[in-house]
Order: structure tokens, then sequence, then C-alpha cells
């Protein structure tokens, strides 16, 4: 006899995510699975001192607050949704979280925030959260494949969509759902989702993660407890395929491949906006190097790019840092004025300053529509027309952080603690991050909590 096959999409997923293993993992899905998630703390932690997190943490106080799940980089702890809410919407706060280039989203902040919030003190290991992790992107990046560019295309922010059922994977492999929970909880989560991409360059855009990471721990509460979905919900007549891509036949014919982990990767941000800047920015600052013309002597920049990024980088005039972050004009033209786009260039004041926002108007972007679409590839040619008559021209095709351009160990510790130590001393961010660099040896993730509370 031979043996029976899954009688649905979803079902097939449930049951080949809670068949995965931590020893069957290939080494390389467990080093990357670490990266994303070292750089996922450490995002969380950058934006905890966030106006969007901060406000985030009233919110729930008002609402009652208190719970055992903690709050990363305070003293705060809230019930496991609302932590997840909390922690979820502080790692995207900067937009400097990782990206999957099938999902065209950032799945391991929701990953982490609600695997944390469910973690059982004393039980959950650094593997677990390991495996969660690789799970739950597993899940988000094979549904990308599936749907986009449509799906983003028809202005939905797959962070919130795709990253609500990464989240949910992740709850549930940590608590330890069955394959039958686990395509319940999928059922629950399909009703949960939202996030319009509308709201980039907002405060909402950053709350669309905490969502998710909520969302996922909503759904795997109310499965554990017998809660039931329709279980075909992924490929069913007005499921989730059909409704969020509109061409089902499609996304069923989309061919499988090893583990997405392995497969797409992840990219790791080395700028703290939006994606879509950062093979620009890469040609800009090589092109500069140590001598950056000064801002008078620039006549015009002007950046080719591919026909879905006007789409996202929305703000052409930027006047706030969330609206900077999806700008053009104003990463190039502050990465020219400074030498760099970091932290330090989205601050409020910076964005406002009189030589950036003179310099941003002499920006200008061109859809160029030999430029191919690729997912989470955002090629272009950057020129600097200078005003005596010289130019300076450099194209990037893929930004150093794509999966095949990975960062280096080191940038990833220098990340890491840059951001960690907006919260935490020295020491304790060396700590936290020498802790998590053996992530998969360690017993209980109860010992990583001292260490990132300030």
């Amino acid at each position: 006899m031979g043996v029976s096959q899954p009688a649905s999409l979803t079902r097939e997923f449930a049951e080949h995510l809670a068949g995965l293993r931590f020893d069957a993992l290939p080494p390389l899905a467990v080093d990357r699975s670490k990266t994303c998630l070292i750089d996922a703390l450490g995002c969380v932690l950058a934006g905890v001192g966030s106006v969007e997190a901060a406000t985030i943490r009233r919110a729930l106080l008002a609402d009652g607050g208190q719970g055992a799940s903690a709050v990363l980089g305070t003293h705060q702890s809230f019930g496991a949704g609302a932590a997840a809410l909390a922690n979820g919407t502080a790692g995207h706060a900067l937009d400097y979280d990782d990206s999957s280039p099938p999902m065209i989203g950032h799945p391991s902040v929701p990953i982490l925030a609600a695997s944390l919030a469910m973690a059982i003190p004393g039980r959950t290991s650094g593997a677990d959260l390991v495996l969660a992790h690789i799970a739950g992107l597993e899940m988000a990046a094979r549904l990308g494949r599936m749907l986009n560019p449509s799906h983003y295309g028809a202005g939905w922010h797959a962070t919130a969509t795709l990253g609500s059922f990464a989240a949910t994977i992740a709850a549930a492999i940590i608590i330890g759902l069955d394959a039958r929970q686990i395509s319940h909880a999928i059922g629950i989560a399909a009703s949960s989702m939202g996030g319009i991409r509308a709201n980039f360059g907002s405060m909402v855009k950053p709350l669309h993660a905490g969502f998710a990471a909520r969302n996922g721990v909503l759904a795997v509460q109310l499965a554990a407890q017998g809660f039931i979905a329709n279980d075909c919900v992924l490929e069913a007549q007005n499921g989730f395929l059909e409704v969020f891509s509109g061409d089902l036949e499609a996304c069923l014919a989309t061919e499988k491949g090893e583990l997405e982990i392995v497969r797409s990767g992840v990219g790791i941000k080395r700028y703290p906006c939006c994606g879509c800047t950062h093979s620009a920015l890469d040609a800009l600052l090589v092109l500069i190097g140590r001598d950056a013309p000064d801002a008078g002597a620039v006549q015009e920049i002007t950046c080719t790019m591919n026909a879905l990024v006007p789409d996202i980088l929305i703000h052409q005039r930027p006047q706030t840092p969330a609206q900077a972050k999806f700008s053009m004009e104003y990463c190039l033209a502050v990465a020219l004025l400074d030498g760099q786009c970091g932290l330090p260039q989205f601050q409020a004041d910076r964005v406002v300053r009189r030589d950036v926002q003179d310099l941003l108007r002499r920006v200008r972007c061109i859809v160029d529509p030999a430029i191919p679409y690729e997912n989470g590839v955002y090629p272009g040619t950057v020129t600097v027309f200078l005003q005596d008559g010289r130019r300076i021209t450099k194209g990037a095709g893929k930004a150093v952080g794509h999966p095949d351009l990975p960062i280096s160990a080191a940038d990833l510790e220098h990340k890491f603690l840059d951001c960690a130590g907006r919260v935490l001393e020295p020491d304790k961010a060396a700590q936290s991050f020498e802790w998590l660099a053996r992530l998969e040896d360690q017993r209980s993730l109860a010992d990583l909590l001292p260490l990132v509370s300030p």
C-alpha cells in the first residue's frame, strides 16, 4: 500500500511543518536562521524607544496590560498576544529588519515576537527557536512564491499577511501543536490578516509586524483549545490564495523545492530604510567613496529603477523619519551629504534640515522598463551630474545583504551591538550577542531575558 497523500494544500503545509525536526536540518539552514534571529532581536531592541513602540505599550497598559511575557528592552511584561504586538511593532519600527525575497516582506521579527510570547519557561530551547523560525519562514516564503508579485502589487503588505502565517507556524512549533491543530491555526490566521501599503511612511507600517505576531499567537492559542477552522482554507473557493491573488490555478502550479531558508534565504539590511533603496545606496556610497562632492557642486542626481519601486517609495518630499525611509530622494541626498545612511540619518531633526531638503529636490527617479522584476531585487543606476559638466555614474544589482551577497559575521555583530546599545549597556549587549551566537546550544530561552533587560 502506498503512502496516503494529504487531501489539501493546507493540510500538506501543516503535515510538512509539523514533521520538521531540528536534528535533520542542514547546517546552512541553522546558520542562516541564527543570523536572522540575532538581527531580529537587535532590531527589536533598537526600536523599543521609537514613538510607535512606546505608544503601543501605553495603549496596552491602558487596556489592562500585565502578564508573563516580556517586552524586550524594557522591564514590562504583558499577556502573550499583547507582548507579541509590542515586540513585533518595536522590531519593525526602524525598518531595519530582514526581508524574504519571495515573500517581499519581513519575516523574522513577527516570528521572533510570536515565538518568545509562546515560549515555555525552562522548556523552550534555542534549538526550538531556530526550528520555529525555519518553519515560519517556510510557510511565508512558499506562499510568497505562489502569490507574488501580484499579491504585493495589489497593495497588500506581505509582512502583515504572509507574516501572520509565519508567526502562526512559529508559535505552533514552539508549543508543539500537531498537524491537525496547525491546519486549524492556519485557517484561523487566514481570517485575521490585513495590512495595506497605503500606510507606508506612517506609524501603522511597523504596526503590521506587531499585528502579524499577535495574529499568530491568537490563532495558536485558539487552535490549542480546539477551535475549528476550514482546514482547506488556502486552496478553497474564496479561500486565501484566491482572495489574495485572484489566480488560484497559477498558485497551485508553483513548484516545490528545498527549505526556503536554504533555497531563497533572507536578506539582512545594512540601512534602516526600505529595501528598495539599498541597491541605489550601495552604488552611490561606492561612487562617492571618500571624495564626496560638495552639495553645491551637484546639479542633479538621477536614479533608474523598475516599475514597482515608485509604487513603494511614495514620499518624494518627506518631513518625518517614517516618510524619509520611503523616499529614494531623501536616502540618496542624505547619503551624499553624510557619507552614510544609518540610524542617525533618520532622526527627526536630520530629516527636516535645510541642506538635505534642498538637495533631495535635485534627485530625480526614472522608471526604466528594461529593468526586469525579480522578487527582492531592485537594481538601478545612480548618476551624479556636477555643475562643471562632469558626471559620475554607477549601477548596482543585488544589494549587499541579499542572500546571494551576505553581510559578514563582523558586520552582523557590529549592527547588533549598535542596535542593542540603544537600550543596553555595552557589556550586556556583548553578552547578549555571545549568547545568541551559540543559540542552538542554549538549553532555555529564559536565560536570555536577563541579558536583554536594561
